[in-house]
């Protein structure tokens, strides 16, 4: 008697199909990743008060408010940074897992149905673990395209504006 890795023999296209589109679905992270990490300068402050000259001033509530923005927004970036350390050790631990259970195709008993259903065990639990890397990761980029828009709500309402230094010497004294 032998026993098959799957429970239904009709279901090993599916779990290979799946395996493949599970691995495909880890793209639009390096995707993100990539432009992510390209949108911002090397160690570069998000800076306002260089507008046209002869272009409105900010007022004091306005550079107040800028200031506020650049400060949630670098922020926001550290944030965006850290998680994508996160997700990115989660994908590399997936894929030590999913290597792990490859060679261990290999040495499992398949007249044992005992360990057939501890590797198969072992799938669906990775499986499992996708899901939820794939659902952080959507939630990831989610967040980098808000934090884009807030890149572009600043650099738009406080970057092409400029303002008077004594303004930004009363915020900064707390007035």
């Amino acid at each position: 008697m032998t026993f098959s890795l799957v429970s239904n023999p009709s279901n090993a296209m599916s779990v290979t199909t799946r395996a493949l589109a599970r691995t495909l679905m880890v793209l639009p992270l390096l995707i993100a990743s990539i432009a992510f990490a390209a949108d911002k300068p090397a160690k570069k402050e998000a800076t306002f008060g260089t507008g046209k000259p002869g272009g409105a001033y900010l007022t004091r509530d306005q550079l107040r408010a800028c200031f506020g923005r650049q400060e949630k927004v670098a922020a926001d970036d550290a944030e965006l940074r850290s998680e994508q350390n996160a997700i990115t050790s989660q994908k590399t631990e997936l894929a030590r897992i999913g290597d792990e259970l490859k060679a261990m195709l290999d040495t499992v008993d398949r007249t044992s149905a005992e360990a057939v259903a501890g590797y198969n065990d072992a799938v669906q639990a990775r499986d499992r673990q996708i899901d939820v890397y794939q659902a952080r990761v959507t939630a990831f980029n989610t967040r980098v395209e808000a934090s884009q828009q807030a890149h572009d709500s600043f650099k738009q309402g406080c970057s092409n504006r400029r303002y008077f230094e004594e303004d930004e010497l009363a915020i900064k004294k707390g007035k």
